[in-house]
């Protein structure tokens, strides 16, 4: 699955100043809230806290997919957020997070829920991804450069 199918430039933030794994859930709540011009950001928020105290989406690499299959939207909403700072997140790893890719699933939509994250695993593998995540100074630019790099027009 292409990412920017579901991920566009609006949906990217950039050195967002959070300072620990509460607010980054809370935040990634009303983003997705907004981005799926979705119901309740409270109701979400409660969907990936639930997620998140099954086990950490903290996956390593400064890496965390906060993700939740929810009623509180009709499609597949992703975004992403660069924090300004890595926090702690009981990642798998031990080591802090700085790159956050929230996802919002519509709730029986299991499949597509397992494709969203395998889409977001392989965006993640792709050599130089992640430093280009780190270094963007533009979301419209780093939206290109990923749509690219799904399109396989560059290595990254």
């Amino acid at each position: 699955m292409k990412i920017t199918s579901h991920l566009f430039p609006e949906q990217i933030r950039l050195d967002v100043p959070l300072g620990d794994k509460g607010s980054v859930l809370r935040f990634v709540a009303e983003v997705l809230q907004d981005a799926a011009d979705a119901g309740n950001a409270d109701k979400i928020f409660a969907a990936l806290a639930k997620r998140e105290a099954l086990m950490s989406t903290g996956i390593g690499g400064g890496i965390a997919i906060p993700h939740a299959l929810t009623p509180e939207v009709d499609d597949l909403a992703i975004i992403l957020i660069r924090l300004r700072s890595p926090i702690p997140y009981e990642a798998l790893d031990n080591l802090p997070v700085d790159i956050v890719i929230g996802m919002a699933v519509p709730e029986h939509e299991t499949t597509l829920h397992l494709r969203a994250l395998a889409g977001i695993s392989g965006l993640c593998k792709k050599p130089g991804m992640l430093a280009q995540i780190r270094r963007a100074d533009d979301p419209g630019e780093l939206w290109e450069r990923i749509r690219r790099a799904e399109e396989g027009a560059e290595g990254g």
